[in-house]
This record gives C-alpha cells, sequence and structure tokens, in this order.
C-alpha cells in the first residue's frame, strides 16, 4: 500500500511540473521578408528654392519592426535621444542602443544603406512576424537643422497574411530639437524639445521628397 501511494505522488509531482510551451499567438503569420526602398527625389528640379547642390544627401535607413505597443516616434510625440541623434547628424548608435534595449522579443533593430546625393536609392531588409507585425523606419535629410523622412508604426498585416507590397509618400518632419529653419541654419538647439511635426515652414513645407516601398520577398 505504501508503494502504491508513493507511486501515486510521484505522478502527480511529475504531471505538475509539466512545462506546457508558450502558444503561438498568430500561428497563420508565418515571418516574412521585406526589401525596404527608399527612392529620394529631392533635388533642384523638385526643390530649387537653395536647393543644397551636391551636398543634399540622406543617413542610412535605420529603424526597427516591432511589436503593437511600441512607439520609435511619432508625429505630436517628442523626439527620443536616439531620433535627435539620427535628425541632427544622421548618427543610428543611440537609436540603436534605444531599440535592443527593448529585448528581440519587442523589437528588432533595422539598418539599411544611405542616399550620398540626392536624388538617389537606398535599400534595408527587415524581418517582420506575429509579435513584431510593424515597421518604423527613417532616415536624416541633410544638410538640415533637424528634419527627416519616414514611416512610423506601419502594419504590414494583411488579412491572415502579410501584404505583398506597400508604398509610402514621404512629408519631411521637424523633429522639434533644433530651431534652424533653412538647410545651412547654424545650430541652435533648443532647451525644450517641441512635439514632432510636418515642415509647414522653409523650402520643404508641405512637399513630398520620395517614397518608401515596401516589397514582401
Amino acid at each position: 500500500m505504501r508503494l502504491l501511494l508513493l507511486l501515486a505522488v510521484l505522478l502527480v509531482g511529475c504531471d505538475t511540473a509539466e512545462v506546457i510551451p508558450e502558444a503561438d499567438p498568430d500561428p497563420v503569420r508565418a515571418p516574412a521578408t521585406y526589401t525596404v526602398t527608399f527612392d529620394a527625389t529631392w533635388s533642384a528640379d523638385t526643390h530649387p528654392s537653395d536647393f543644397p547642390g551636391s551636398s543634399a544627401h540622406f543617413s542610412p535607413l535605420t529603424g526597427a519592426t516591432h511589436a503593437p505597443d511600441v512607439t520609435l516616434w511619432e508625429v505630436g510625440g517628442t523626439a527620443t535621444e536616439g531620433i535627435r541623434s539620427m535628425a541632427e547628424t544622421g548618427a543610428v548608435a543611440t537609436l540603436r542602443a534605444e531599440v535592443e534595449a527593448m529585448g528581440v522579443s519587442t523589437a528588432t533593430f533595422v539598418e539599411g544603406g544611405i542616399v550620398g546625393v540626392s536624388p538617389g536609392t537606398a535599400t534595408a531588409e527587415l524581418t517582420v512576424t506575429s509579435l513584431r507585425p510593424l515597421a518604423s523606419v527613417v532616415t536624416m535629410l541633410a544638410p538640415s537643422p533637424d528634419w527627416f523622412v519616414g514611416v512610423d508604426r506601419l502594419d504590414l498585416r494583411e488579412g491572415d497574411g502579410w501584404a505583398d507590397r506597400v508604398e509610402v509618400d514621404l512629408v519631411v518632419y521637424d523633429a522639434g530639437t533644433d530651431d534652424g529653419a533653412t538647410y545651412t541654419a547654424d545650430n541652435a538647439a533648443r532647451a525644450m524639445r517641441a512635439p514632432i511635426t510636418e515642415a509647414t515652414y522653409g523650402p520643404l513645407a508641405g512637399t513630398t521628397v520620395g517614397t518608401l516601398t515596401f516589397e514582401r520577398q
């Protein structure tokens, strides 16, 4: 009898210790890889007023694929230090650190090529998953005080799968970290950061400077 009771206790213990794998929250939607193409059209023909000539360029395409509750940047929000550094200098190290601090299950850093002289093109690759279905991608327009272009929280889901192709027209945003109003204005860092807004002043107000195209591979 004691032996039978002992066996019963051991069996119950094994059952309660069993580890059940976490279910995939979206098992129908397998990971998908996209090629992102930035087609920069900013030129002396499209924007003749004060166009900076051969110094016109864009920094590396950068950003992240991320969970729906993550925001790298948004219109009306305050730029993080990573977004400020990207928009003012084109540097991406701080933005990378911000993304990596979120953990790979929440966000994965994306970095691609540059447009060395605008007009031109640059590409990047990114992978979305059921946990990280959104993409936020940015690039600095230069020379400029703190202007950039990009997409915020672009949802690549479509039905039970993924969109084959998404194209976004790019307007120019002011990061709210520098008061300059022209391409080559002297540095005028703000003591208090203003909200990120679409540029409504200067030579780029109310215009587009290119497109971002996401094509599923």
